[in-house]
């Protein structure tokens, strides 16, 4: 047995961890603030300045030598001069949470597991008045996971879920120059189960307002991975098998690529009799195991021990990696590139050009993803936020590289470039851009924050038609195409997509890519990933706990820090520069001015509009809607009533941020960025350009946040576009390059961000404007 250069086990007790923690807190704010910050200032250096330990300890060394010789250094509590030292004061000592398994690289097999302590959180949300089976009404929108019909089915007795997500547990971190097998991955997560084992049997846990030790229990309710990785932890057969390709339906691999794969005619899989199956296997001799996988589609696997476990049933179909990096990556990839039917042939004025040129021009909101703008000629997209941009705006530059004359998509082939061999399915540009339409169409209603059965399954057909329309054109599919029938099913069982897909978990493996280290063979690489991380969630709980007394200094610190991590907005360290620098109002947050923000500074209405004086009319007029009993009259009038001084009521902004993306207007001197939005008036999404934003506040009312808007111009005179029946679901409104007048609207109106696409339009031989709303995951994602 080899058990390589791993690190010697360390064994530590629950009582010794979690006595070691109290203490910590309570040392943490003893301590002086000029300690403190000195403290902090080490760390910092340390976990995200990439100092090593003897740089951050000289560094701390000299901070605390510099207040001993103005004699300002305290003697009770004693500073420490340790790097390591200094963590422990701050709590930030990721070894006290950190349980280190000696796994063997040889048969991965792992070695006397140590306890772990986990801390508890404050936040919580109640479900208890929730009730299950609430999404057999098909009408019943869901919002989140706890109205999914299998939250309500876990066997604890559970009553409550983790609100506000500030410590995300990594269980393992594996690395291997090779995928791990069925086996492999066994070990690998024997540890865990044996304590979620223990936990589904109930834990004494102290819980945030009670006084004494109550029992908590804990369930699974889904294993979520991308396909690969599910199949070998469910212990299923895997995606490319000839007869059990699905861990959801007993279709083979040949259904696939015919109309039966996609009509709703297979049968669930049974998840008792795949547990059965699986247990015979886990002793048999492999030549049995195999037999077993051939005709059973199954394997052992160590979760099928957990109680209540159903390896089909609590599996989810991870839908980014699913239809964003498969199905929406094939269209593109294989479709499209590979049928030659965005080829360079024609120089400037060929397919590829026209392509390339209208997503070049796309203006997008500052939050998405851009799009590489050699698209044409680097076809391939490494993430699932760029196919879902793309997608977001294929309608409208498929048909602008594709239109004719008359503005309409041909009813042919395109030509086939020299030197090529023709592709192994039909071409025809109409019947393929009505197919893509359909998913299009399924995509945005499937991936919808609020979604009820109803439209799941309406969102599902759209799928299930484009993939009938490919069959029609013989273009060939794949396991993604027919497993993406089960979406509904995973609505149904998990709730809305957005809960459950892996956005987040593939940022957190970026954040573990970003890591520095040596990289050498038989080092402690597992062990410097798995620091960093649990440091990187330390701080961000420290920062969070500091008491309303921390010196100012202290907390010039860590806006300072948060300014300097934010600048990578693919850190997490970003949404705590949000979440930190913004004074809310409800779901709207605003820029936070000087600690508050009534001390943001009074504009004077009648000259900070451009022409001067727009503004006050507008807004008075506003403001004698929204608080009819004050009899608002203006400042110049002789009525009696509450004057509304020009020069004393409003406070101007330059931004704000609702349901977490940034809105701006084009008062703002330094960017017009991320000026158009579409408000919701009533139920019809409006398209508007936001002039300027508001703070309002008359007497002793509550202050109001409102906007100046221009409406995007329409008219009946636009032409039919191919989208048209599917206009309203894909978010496309059509308007010409022109501005309405100007009116006052409610920061709440506002809706959702979009993307600008400027066209010409051969039939009316002027310029249009194209607007497509950003999908709601590209904003969620942040």
């Amino acid at each position: 047995m080899h058990l390589g250069h791993h690190p010697s086990l360390r064994v530590l007790t629950i009582e010794k961890d979690w006595g070691f923690h109290l203490k910590s807190e309570m040392m943490t704010f003893q301590e002086r603030p000029g300690v403190r910050l000195a403290y902090l200032n080490t760390v910092i250096g340390n976990v995200f300045g990439k100092q090593s330990i003897q740089a951050a300890t000289d560094a701390l060394n000299n901070q605390l030598n510099c207040m001993l010789l103005k004699g300002v250094l305290p003697e009770h509590p004693c500073p420490v001069r340790h790097l390591l030292s200094a963590k422990c004061r701050l709590g930030i000592d990721a070894d006290q949470w950190i349980t280190q398994y000696v796994i063997c690289p040889k048969c991965w097999k792992h070695f006397t597991p140590a306890q772990v302590k986990e801390l508890p959180s404050p936040e919580f949300r109640d479900s208890r008045q929730d009730h299950p089976g609430q999404n057999e009404d098909q009408d019943y929108v869901m919002t989140n996971m706890h109205d999914s019909m299998l939250w309500h089915e876990l066997e604890t007795n559970t009553v409550c879920e983790i609100g506000e997500l500030v410590n995300v547990i990594c269980a393992a971190i594996m690395l291997d120059p090779k995928e791990p097998n069925i086996v492999q991955i066994n070990h690998c997560l024997e540890p865990s189960t044996r304590e979620l084992m223990e936990l589904k049997n109930g834990v004494k846990m102290d819980v945030y307002g009670e006084e004494e030790l109550v029992d908590v229990f804990v369930d699974n309710e889904a294993l979520a991975c991308d396909m690969p990785a599910s199949h070998k932890c469910n212990g299923t057969a895997g995606h490319s098998h000839d007869f059990h390709p699905c861990a959801f339906c007993d279709i083979d691999i040949v259904k696939i690529n015919t109309p039966e794969g996609y009509n709703n005619s297979w049968t669930a899989k049974d998840d008792h009799h795949m547990l059965h199956q699986s247990f015979y296997s886990k002793d048999a001799t492999p030549a049995r195991q195999e037999a077993i996988l051939r005709d059973h589609g199954v394997r052992f696997s160590i979760l099928n021990v957990i109680s209540g476990w159903l390896p089909s049933r609590k599996s989810a179909l991870d839908f980014m990696h699913c239809i964003f990096l498969g199905i929406i990556s094939h269209l593109f990839m294989r479709v499209l590139f590979g049928g030659y039917m965005l080829s360079g042939m024609g120089g400037i004025n060929s397919l590829k050009r026209q392509f390339e040129d209208i997503i070049n021009a796309v203006r997008w909101p500052s939050h998405v993803t851009r799009l590489p703008k050699n698209l044409g000629e680097n076809q391939s997209l490494k993430k699932a936020d760029e196919w879902c941009c793309l997608l977001t705006i294929t309608p409208v530059i498929l048909w602008w590289a594709w239109r004719d004359a008359n503005d309409e998509i041909p009813d042919t082939e395109p030509p086939l470039p020299p030197n090529t061999v023709a592709p192994d399915f039909l071409c025809n540009r109409r019947l393929l851009y009505k197919a893509i339409l359909f998913l299009c169409t399924g995509v945005q209603i499937l991936t919808s924050r609020t979604i009820s059965m109803a439209q799941a399954r309406t969102g599902q057909s759209f799928l299930a038609h484009y993939y009938l329309e490919c069959l029609q054109l013989r273009i060939p599919l794949t396991i993604n195409h027919q497993a993406s029938m089960h979406t509904a099913d995973m609505i149904k069982k998990f709730g809305p997509v957005y809960a459950w897909w892996l956005f987040a978990f593939e940022r957190f493996n970026g954040m573990l890519e970003r890591v520095h280290h040596n990289g050498h063979d038989g080092g402690w690489i597992e062990l410097t990933l798995l620091w960093n991380w649990v440091q990187t969630h330390l701080i961000y709980k420290y920062l969070l706990a500091l008491p309303a007394d921390t010196h100012s200094f202290e907390r010039d610190q860590i806006n300072h820090i948060i300014k300097v991590q934010a600048q990578d907005r693919r850190s997490m360290m970003t949404q705590i520069a949000v979440y930190q620098s913004e004074a809310a109002e409800d779901n709207v947050r605003l820029p936070l001015f000087r600690n508050t923000l009534h001390n943001a500074k009074l504009i004077n209405l009648c000259a900070y509009s451009l022409p001067q004086g727009v503004f006050y009319p507008i807004l008075l007029q506003y403001c004698r809607s929204l608080w009819p009993d004050l009899h608002l009259v203006g400042d110049l009038s002789c009525d009696n009533g509450t004057p509304f001084y020009a020069n004393k009521v409003s406070r101007a902004l330059t931004y704000i941020r609702k349901d977490g993306i940034r809105y701006g207007c084009t008062m703002n001197r330094r960017t017009h960025a991320d000026s158009f939005a579409f408000i919701l008036q009533g139920r019809m999404h409006v398209p508007v350009q936001i002039m300027a934003l508001f703070v309002v506040g008359v007497l002793d009312v509550i202050p109001h946040v409102c906007a100046v808007v221009r409406r995007l111009v329409s008219d009946n005179d636009i032409p039919a576009m191919p989208w048209d029946l599917y206009a309203s679901t894909l978010g496309i409104h059509v308007s010409y390059m022109e501005l309405g007048p100007q009116e006052m609207v409610p920061v709440s109106w506002i809706e959702c961000p979009l993307a600008l696409i400027p066209v010409h339009s051969n039939i009316l031989k002027k310029d249009l404007l194209q607007i497509v709303i950003t999908l709601v995951q590209q904003s969620q994602n942040l």
